[in-house]
């Protein structure tokens, strides 16, 4: 009788630690599956932007293009923007030039409807929203030629304007 209440209490240790194991393996591979689904929601996720507008100031060397978020996620990574210009300057050469955020290049105003306020760095641009930059470009444009301007997102498709 002795031996079989051993035996018992033996087969219930080894079933416990067997649906221990079971348990933490499950667990396991449910926090797995969690960690790589939401990587792949991050990866996935990109920003729609629109260029909606631009103006060449009479300096013919400064420009205030408009960008919308046409999505439906804040876009929050501005300073992360590849802003590429391409025109012919007044001595008739073809720039292209890659521009440096806060060096030749930065956010000034923010509208959404009738409503605008300062740019406020971080802050990023909700859905609906419209950025309004400032594009110091290198030397004047010659406005008998287009000029095309082309913004991408760090994680998002890019907006072409030709102006």
């Amino acid at each position: 009788m002795i031996l079989l209440g051993i035996e018992i209490a033996v087969g219930m240790v080894i079933a416990a630690v067997a649906l221990v194991i079971v348990l933490g393996s499950l667990a396991t591979l449910i926090l797995t599956g969690y960690k790589i689904s939401t990587s792949n929601l991050n990866n996935n996720v990109q920003d729609e932007i629109k260029i909606t507008g631009a103006i060449l100031e009479s300096n013919n060397q400064t420009l205030l293009v408009n960008i919308t978020n046409i999505g439906s996620n804040l876009i929050y990574d501005i300073n992360e923007f590849d802003v590429i210009v391409e025109y012919n300057s007044t001595n008739k050469t073809q720039v292209v030039t890659l521009l440096q955020y806060n060096v030749s290049w930065f956010p000034i105003e923010v509208f959404v409807n009738s409503y605008s306020s300062s740019y406020i760095q971080y802050n990023g641009i909700l859905p609906g929203e419209t950025l309004e930059i400032k594009i110091n470009l290198p030397s004047q444009v010659n406005k008998n030629y287009p000029l095309v301007i082309v913004v991408s997102p760090l994680k998002g498709i890019e907006a072409t304007y030709t102006y």
